[in-house]
């Protein structure tokens, strides 16, 4: 036993009573208590508790707390007590027989202090009439003593209510604990792999700090000194508020949150020295916890300014699971200091589980809105994989069409040069020999027509980028001095025709061609002495096109009587250009047009 002890006692006592005798049920009727030394009951200090509550304190070094219930029964009838907690060992007596000790010896460290009672009484020590139960609670570690809410009354309606009272205030807090030691490992596992990701170690430490303070729901014995493990389980609260603002401003991204954290663990500092100080003097410790209200009340100002800039969903839940936490500590403090019994049981274990359900929401939407995120971006990705694929083969396509068209430009100009060097000087030679070995003039037409024939049909490799003018220039360069020759005037008129994409060397030859075919008829039938060509622009039928035209001053003819090849072969060749070939002829002249597409041959 300790010398002296200055500790605050509270002892609360509230009856439930039923319908009275009417219906068998037992009614208390009057509480005292008294503290005394000694294994006797007391015999004279009793004092009359104010019901439903009392409150007292003890000023010696008077270790037993004695408490004497008076109730009335129907003999017969099933009787049991419950009570939702007494502080430290007990034993419980009735009408003088000794019923239930709490611990086998004084050496019994084990605690039971959260855990309810339930009491049958037997039929054989009860009396009809007036009944006593006597409890006598003892320490010899200088804790508070206190018996909680007392209740006699019928036995199934106790066990039931025994049962709601062990699930919620014992059970559920020890699986609690495990629970938040769990949570708190994987945290601390989390951060440890992303160190960047402070909020799981701030996370972690509100889980460790928190289920520090329920080991006492988790445990029966002390692992070891009872003084350091109720030490350590009563300043966990504060550590538990200091890590829970720390959590705050990691899941907020507070910018100045170094110096709430500092300011929150001077003010926890605090209230750990007031609380031991008040101990040291022998005062009730209640004062140091309200010091930490400021901390308490800070969070949930932090939670709900993020909620005003910020109505997220997740926001709205952490302020509300923040205070709902918040107050569920003042109600057990409440409890505490003023023996009122609130909902029937501790609530600040429960709190932790809000903060951890709370943050996994708060998860749980942050992974949803990241997911979206990630499968917006990979859509994103796939269709600039595609576009890329898709100019990708654009680029390989025109690649491989440059490469074609570069081979076939090497070859037109191989083709081009083979041409020129071999029967083109062929050509001519022979059109010099016949000229100096004074050959026939229809010799000589002949090896000339041959010689523009091939001319005409080299100019038609050339590469013209799909310009008809330039195409046409090239025509009246190599027909110029058969014109002239001929005694024909050759006319240049309006040459402003767009350029058509579709023109290779085929078409080039096709539309060279039938010009010369035309021009060979105009010297060969129309005896004509002016000849006129024409190149613009023309719509047809509604589609853009380039109208070309050739016009003489000859003698015409009849179209429709004509037995020659030449229009067949001009018509043929304007088909196989997608064209429109059209013939007109009078006394006055004779009038060739071809009008090609814009969009393309066939």
């Amino acid at each position: 036993m300790i010398a002296t002890c200055h500790c605050a006692v509270i002892v609360l006592v509230a009856l439930l009573t039923t319908l009275g005798n009417s219906v068998g049920a037992a009614a208390a009727v009057q509480v005292e208590f008294t503290q005394a030394a000694g294994d006797r009951v007391p015999t004279s200090g009793w004092q009359a508790a104010a019901l439903p509550q009392v409150w007292a304190h003890a000023v010696d070094d008077r270790r037993a707390l004695w408490v004497r219930l008076h109730f009335y029964a129907v003999r017969g009838q099933p009787v049991a007590l419950l009570s939702d907690r007494i502080r430290e060992r007990y034993s419980v007596a009735l009408n003088g027989t000794e019923l239930y000790h709490s611990n086998a010896d004084d050496t019994d460290r084990s605690f039971e202090w959260h855990r309810p009672l339930f009491l049958f009484l037997p039929a054989a020590l009860l009396r009809s009439g007036d009944n006593t139960l006597i409890f006598r609670v003892d320490t010899d570690n200088g804790r508070a003593l206190a018996v909680g809410h007392l209740t006699v009354s019928d036995e199934g309606r106790m066990r039931v209510l025994y049962r709601q009272i062990l699930f919620l205030g014992v059970a559920g807090p020890a699986a609690i604990t495990g629970v938040l030691l769990i949570l708190a490992a994987g945290s601390l596992l989390f951060w440890i792999a992303r160190p960047r990701e402070r909020i799981f170690g701030w996370l972690a430490l509100v889980g460790l700090f928190w289920a520090i303070c329920n080991l006492q729901y988790f445990l029966d014995v002390a692992p070891f000194d009872d003084g350091l493990f109720w030490t350590l389980n009563a300043d966990a609260i504060f550590l538990v508020l200091w890590a829970g603002l720390g959590f705050a401003a990691a899941f907020l991204d507070l910018p100045r949150r170094r110096r709430y954290l500092i300011s929150s663990a001077a003010v926890c500092a605090v209230g750990i020295a007031v609380r031991h100080g008040l101990i040291a003097v022998g005062l009730s410790p209640m004062a140091g916890y309200f010091v930490m209200w400021p901390v308490a009340l800070g969070t949930i100002y932090l939670f709900a300014l993020a909620c005003r800039r910020n109505g997220r969903v997740e926001n709205v839940v952490m302020l509300v699971a923040t205070s709902l936490s918040v107050g569920f500590g003042f109600h057990d403090l409440i409890v505490i200091a003023t023996g009122w019994r609130g909902v029937g049981f501790q609530l600040q274990p429960y709190g932790g589980l809000l903060m951890f359900l709370a943050f996994g929401f708060a998860l749980g939407r942050r992974v949803l809105v990241a997911l979206a995120t990630v499968e917006d971006l990979n859509l994103t990705l796939e269709q600039r994989v595609r576009d890329a694929g898709e100019r990708l083969r654009l680029s390989e396509a025109e690649r491989q069409r440059l490469e074609i068209a570069s081979a076939v430009d090497g070859e037109r100009a191989r083709l081009m040069r083979e041409i020129h060097d071999g029967i083109g000087s062929s050509l001519i030679t022979a059109l010099a020999v016949a000229k100096r070995d004074r050959q026939s003039d229809n010799t000589v037409a002949t090896l000339k027509r041959s010689l523009a024939d091939l001319r005409i049909g080299v100019d038609s490799l050339e590469p013209n980028g799909g310009d008809v003018v330039m195409l046409l220039a090239s025509f009246r360069h190599r027909m110029k001095r058969e014109m002239t020759d001929a005694g024909i005037a050759f006319h240049w008129k309006r040459m402003t025709a767009p350029s058509l994409p579709w023109l290779d060397a085929v078409g080039a030859l096709h539309i060279l061609r039938i010009l010369q075919e035309a021009v060979s008829n105009i010297l060969a039938h129309a005896e004509a002495s002016n000849i006129a060509v024409d190149c613009i622009g023309a719509p047809y039928q509604g589609a853009a096109g380039v109208l070309v035209s050739i016009h003489d001053d000859g003698h015409g003819f009849t179209p429709t009587t004509s037995h020659g090849r030449g229009l067949v072969n001009m018509r043929s060749r304007a088909a196989s250009l997608n064209a429109v070939f059209a013939c007109d002829s009078d006394p006055m002249g004779t009038r060739l047009t071809l009008w090609l597409p814009l969009s393309g041959r066939r």
